[in-house]
């Protein structure tokens, strides 16, 4: 190495001098190197930016954000198909959207998935953290300093010192290429490897798991829209039922057939189909902002989703069930590796009580004045035993197990929410198709009933009260035929998640015996 020569002679006032002068060059280096004041402030990323904000939340103000109508016929003249989408370009305008296109949909945009995603990144770094112990260290050491004659010149390098040659000031440079290489560390690094190994695991079914439930919360939310369009649908027929319903008690008391308190009867449940009518509105905007918000979408867009005509499916045994969920559900993988982890957690704390054998190896060279120079090699096998740590090792042992322990017993808590979950999924089942039933029947009633009450009605054999009453009755016994439905397809999609599946996953063959095909919402009758 090529040495700076100075116009004065070596004397120890000089080389004191020479220090202060190579102080005065080095000391600001790590300021200029490491320091990131001067260099301006960092990049924003563009989602965090003003116009990113902007873009996320913000909609267009001749947006038509009170649309009519949220539900098209599945094969409408020019609406999107039911099927996943193939290309993205057109999603940022998209408006319409079948169950299968808007699960899909949310898979690529949902931000709770792009943290899940950013999370299995972070653990295969850490991973690759881990498996660097395995493999051998490789340093450039250099120093370049002035002492005294009293002092030996330098620090001490991974394998010695360097030597003076003569009394006096003493300037040296030292640069060297060194390698240090594990051998054994009884499972430390093993450990540590494979508790990485598992936690990247886990991150990965984490994700499984994450996808399961963005699929499950867009189903819900899809299905909240269709129910909320058909509540709307029941209270604008309620609505003008009872328009019909008091224009006629109106007409008759003026004709003195009818009671005063007959059309204020009338009128108070105009009223209420009314009010029911504005909050049914009011659910439905709220349900469409709640998918949107699920789709990874701003609340305010414009939607549409396409009304569902499949059949529903039968019912399935609970043991067959619950043997599925005990196979698919990503959480039982994820309880075995989070054990795993734990585990290799106690390996690596047994391993610290132990010794650490390794290899360290150096060459480099050797410059500079009453020193003496030339190349310089060494290697050495190296232990180093651990005697006393005031107890940490110890505790990071007495952790380790606890985690076992901690890991084991989440295990079974996780599989008895598995077995809660099919259960609790499978009778929501059940009970929901037998609401369909009755509520089916109860419309059948309730529509014979208010035709018998019309009948009576003008007849001159009944009052406004019973046409009231028969209305209000059809209304109810539709509103609950209509969330019998629906919550039929809601507790498909529960028992979808329950088992681990993804939604509509399950074949529409049940093997139960006798289980009845459901049927389908219909229109609902016009008052004529």
């Amino acid at each position: 190495m090529a040495r700076i020569a100075l116009p004065w002679p070596w004397t120890p006032k000089t080389g004191m001098l020479r220090l202060v002068l190579w102080a005065c060059v080095l000391i600001p280096l790590p300021f200029l190197a490491g320091c990131a004041w001067w260099r301006g402030a960092s990049s924003t990323p563009p989602e965090i930016t003003d116009a990113g904000v902007a873009a996320r939340v913000l909609v267009s103000p001749d947006l038509n954000v009170n649309p009519t109508e949220t539900v098209v016929s599945p094969g409408a003249s020019g609406q999107a198909s039911s099927g996943p989408s193939a290309s993205q370009s057109g999603e940022p305008d998209r408006t319409t959207f079948g169950l299968a296109d808007a699960i899909a949909f949310a898979l690529r945009n949902s931000p709770r998935l792009r943290s899940a995603r950013a999370a299995i990144e972070r653990a295969r770094g850490q991973e690759r953290v881990a498996f660097a112990p395995f493999l051998p260290q490789i340093d450039f050491l250099g120093q370049y300093g002035v002492v005294s004659a009293t002092f030996s010149p330098g620090i001490p390098g991974p394998e010695g010192f360097i030597l003076p040659s003569t009394f006096g000031t003493r300037s040296y440079s030292e640069n060297e290429i060194a390698l240090e290489w594990t051998i054994y560390d009884f499972g430390r690094t093993c450990g540590r490897y494979g508790q990485s190994v598992a936690r990247e695991a886990i991150t990965e079914l984490q994700l499984e798991r994450a996808d399961q439930t963005v699929e499950f919360d867009v189903a819900t939310a899809y299905l909240g829209v269709l129910l909320a369009r058909a509540s709307r649908r029941v209270q604008e027929d309620a609505v003008r039922r009872a328009e019909s319903t008091l224009n006629d008690t109106a007409a008759r008391h003026k004709q003195g057939v009818a009671l005063r308190e007959d059309v204020l009867r009338a009128q108070v449940q105009l009223s209420e189909s009314r009010e029911a009518l504005v909050l049914a509105r009011e659910k439905e905007y709220d349900s469409v902002s709640q998918l949107n918000n699920t789709l990874g979408r701003n609340a305010g867009l414009p939607l549409e989703v396409i009304d569902i005509e499949e059949q529903p499916p039968r019912h399935w045994p609970l043991a067959e069930l619950l043997e599925r969920a005990a196979i698919q559900r990503p959480e039982v993988r994820l309880a075995r590796e989070a054990v795993a982890a734990a585990e290799k957690g106690r390996e690596a704390a047994r391993g610290e009580f132990l010794p650490r054998i390794f290899a360290r190896a150096a060459v480099g060279h050797t410059d500079g004045e009453n020193v003496i120079t030339g190349w310089q090699e060494g290697v050495g096998l190296h232990i180093d035993a651990p005697l006393y740590a005031g107890g940490r090792h110890r505790g990071e042992l007495r952790s380790a197990e606890a985690d076992i322990e901690a890991g084991l017993a989440d295990a079974q808590s996780i599989l008895d929410s598995i077995s809660l979950d099919v259960n609790l999924a499978y009778r929501g089942l059940v009970a929901t198709g037998e609401l369909i039933a009755l509520s089916r029947t109860a419309v059948v009633q309730a529509e014979e009933n208010l035709r018998l009450e019309r009948i009576r009605y003008r007849n001159g054999d009944a009052t406004p009260t019973d046409i009231v009453d028969g209305e209000a009755a059809l209304t109810r016994s539709q509103q609950r035929f209509f969330s019998s439905i629906y919550s039929y397809l809601s507790a498909l999609a529960r028992l979808d998640y329950a088992l681990g599946e993804h939604q509509g996953a399950l074949p529409p063959n049940g093997q139960a015996p006798g289980a009845d095909e459901l049927p389908l919402p219909r229109p609902l009758p016009q008052v004529k």
